[in-house]
């Protein structure tokens, strides 16, 4: 009884942040693309790594590696080759009827990065299927139950990191925006930073202080994602 009226009241909980006003902040976060042209402290990117190793991970394996870029060159090479491989796309559309519609998306695919004080490459790895393995040890098939393999719970486990470090960013007063777009360069990216199997980049986040204001981006009305099951 007790826990239901903290809840309503919107009261403190075990780590002392108001659910409430929690939601309110959380919902101040945006993906900024545009930063000034300082320099983050190394000590403040520790931070935001040190906030997505907090994410959970299945059986605690904890899956990730992050390669943070600061060096200018290479933050440069970085956004070069995203841009090389956008114009190579951009070109083949024109060929077709859609070119507009990827003058006016594709500069996102770099843009971010140009400006960017700090690059971060977060990266993930598959771990064996316990399960699966143990399955099959007794003679059963294994494609018949649907395991963590089955929903990439490695995968999704570095995408809450991810998610943790972006809110970290947006907790120290940064700008941050983690990307699809430079996986269209990731031959490139991961020659450059050294990144090898068994790990596997999954995108890039653009990290800085923010230049200028963003507006709140659209959101969909509970009512259409969620679905109540309450008998």
């Amino acid at each position: 009884m007790e826990r239901g009226r903290r809840i309503q009241a919107g009261m403190s909980g075990p780590g002392g942040v108001k659910g409430l006003g929690m939601l309110a902040w959380l919902e101040t976060r945006r993906s900024r693309r545009v930063f000034e042209d300082e320099p983050v402290p190394k000590e403040v990117l520790e931070r935001l790594v040190q906030a997505a190793i907090t994410a959970p991970s299945n059986t605690n394996r904890q899956p990730w590696r992050f390669t943070v870029v600061t060096a200018e060159d290479k933050r440069k090479r970085i956004a070069a080759a995203v841009r090389a491989r956008a114009e190579e796309i951009e070109a083949i559309i024109h060929r077709g009827h859609h070119a507009e519609d990827f003058a006016s998306y594709g500069d996102f695919f770099h843009e971010p990065l140009e400006s960017a004080a700090a690059i971060v490459v977060p990266q993930w790895r598959d771990y064996p299927d316990l399960i699966a393995d143990l399955i099959t040890s007794g003679g059963g098939d294994p494609s018949l139950y649907h395991t963590a393999r089955s929903m990439q719970a490695e995968l999704c486990s570095t995408s809450a990191a991810v998610m943790a470090m972006l809110l970290q960013a947006h907790a120290e007063g940064l700008g941050a925006c983690w990307m699809a777009g430079p996986m269209i360069a990731k031959p490139e990216i991961e020659a450059l930073l050294g990144i090898r199997e068994p790990y596997r980049m999954v995108g890039a986040v653009a990290i800085g202080y923010p230049a200028g204001e963003a507006p709140p981006p659209g959101r969909k009305p509970i009512d259409r994602v969620v679905q109540w099951v309450e008998e």
